[in-house]
């Protein structure tokens, strides 16, 4: 996930307890399934609507406790970021973030790297 976000998105950028990276938006959970797939959690019904009906998702389906999982191409990357994604990091101790670590079922971890400044 570093080698495709810029500095500016770099407050998104977190791990879970087994070190995977993945990127934590207001509406979504972002992470690399491949070099050219991005996989989706996203837990807004009316953004991933929104996203479908865009034609970016492939390979859709939701989840008993209201996630709506697809799969994106790399480039459309910064259409999921235009979604909605938060300004700064999220407080770590807050309640939205133990919201989404409950929902996810995996613990948010925020984490620090260095990325190269864009050109």
């Amino acid at each position: 996930m570093k080698s495709l976000i810029t500095k500016e998105h770099k407050h998104l950028l977190y791990k879970d307890e087994i070190g995977d990276d993945f990127l934590l938006t207001k509406y979504m959970e972002i992470y690399k399934k491949s070099n050219s797939t991005l996989g989706v959690y996203c837990w807004s019904k009316r953004i991933f609507l929104q996203l479908k009906k865009e034609g970016i998702t492939t390979k859709e389906w939701d989840t008993d406790d209201k996630l709506y999982t697809f799969e994106t191409d790399v480039a459309n990357l910064h259409l999921l970021f235009a979604t909605g994604s938060h300004s700064r990091r999220v407080y770590r101790y807050g309640r939205w973030l133990k919201n989404k670590e409950k929902r996810l079922a995996h613990k948010i971890i925020p984490t620090n790297p260095n990325l190269k400044e864009v050109e």
